[in-house]
């Protein structure tokens, strides 16, 4: 607040610049609109860009709006996998799984006493 009002106290001063007129009006804007605004709401500030209105929404909903929204998405004509459909399909394509070795342990040096 107090940079607000240097701002205003900068443009109203004898030999201001242009510049510090501007920044002098928007702090002005700035706390009118404060001064404007009912308890408890949002502030509306001039230029501000508008929020988006899935920020309305409780995490809930957003997360069956876009359960839906992927459902959508899914081919029509295929019915869900199961555990054994899963498996007849590798089976059927040849699944092949790659066994890796785990690298050798290395042997820590010992510690010397002193």
């Amino acid at each position: 607040m107090n940079e607000l009002i240097e701002a205003i106290r900068a443009a109203v001063a004898e030999g201001a610049t242009a510049e510090q007129k501007s920044v002098g009006a928007q702090a002005c804007r700035t706390i009118l609109t404060a001064l404007d605004t009912e308890a408890g709401k949002p502030l509306a500030v001039p230029n501000a860009p508008n929020p988006h209105p899935l920020t309305q929404l409780d995490p809930g909903q957003a997360l069956d709006l876009l359960i839906a929204k992927l459902s959508a998405g899914l081919p029509k004509e295929e019915p869900p996998a199961t555990a054994s459909s899963a498996a007849t399909v590798a089976r059927d394509r040849g699944l092949r799984i790659a066994f890796v070795t785990p690298p050798p342990k290395i042997a820590r040096a010992s510690r010397r006493r002193r």
